[in-house]
């Protein structure tokens, strides 16, 4: 009689823990299904954010090129339709959005690797180019890496991507054409970022350029 009684109260108990560990996975499961709403919720009003974002078809924007040598922009594949020309680091245009709109539909590669910037900020925003923005070096970091300290310059030009890397390269070499005094031990410490196996030399590509450059005028 006492066993069976305590076999009773035992499955009580049993039934008791059970009843309550199904409440607590209910309880949580509505409070993920909450939470994901919630979640999904910010994601869309971020969204519709960027699509509330207006810009008149005809405003100006303001564009710099961030590469050393020519850059043409058109808005059609081929070189076709509007095209505005950049003849070097730094130049700013101002490039009504529309045509703007159908650059960056025709050149991807140079949005995505910065071979331009854009100037104004609802725009960047539109079309969520923040994040890539954040991974660009500016105009002035660029030339910081060019004529600032040796650590400075080295952890700029880490954190570059591989084509701002190359306008980098490709502004050392212009200065060391034009005669410009350049520090070949920032060069050393550059190339190896480039090349950790010391093969590329950034000083000895630029005096060989130097070299034919000689070569040419004679």
């Amino acid at each position: 009689m006492v066993q069976s009684r305590q076999k009773e109260v035992k499955e009580y108990v049993l039934k008791s823990e059970v009843d309550e560990l199904k409440k607590e996975i209910e309880r949580l499961k509505k409070e993920l299904a909450t939470s994901a709403s919630i979640e999904k919720e910010n994601i869309v009003d971020e969204e519709d954010d960027n699509l509330d974002i207006v810009i008149p078809s005809d405003k100006h924007i303001k564009v710099m090129s961030l590469t050393p040598y020519l850059l043409t922009l058109t808005t059609e594949e081929r070189g076709k339709g509007k095209r505005f020309d950049f003849r070097g680091f730094g130049e700013v245009k101002n490039i009504p959005y529309h045509y703007l709109y159908d650059i960056m539909e025709v050149h991807p590669n140079f949005v995505d690797d910065g071979y331009f910037v854009i100037l104004n900020k609802d725009v960047v925003r539109k079309h969520d180019l923040e994040e890539k923005y954040q991974k660009f070096l500016t105009k002035e970091k660029m030339e910081q890496i060019l004529s600032g300290n040796q650590s400075d310059a080295a952890n700029l030009f880490k954190a570059c991507g591989d084509a701002q890397r190359e306008f980098v390269v490709n502004m050392i070499h212009s200065k060391m054409l034009a005669g410009e005094n350049v520090d070949l031990n920032l060069l050393d410490r550059l190339s190896r970022i480039i090349d950790p196996g010391g093969e590329y030399s950034i000083a000895k590509t630029g005096q060989d350029m130097l070299k034919n450059q000689q070569l040419d005028k004679n």
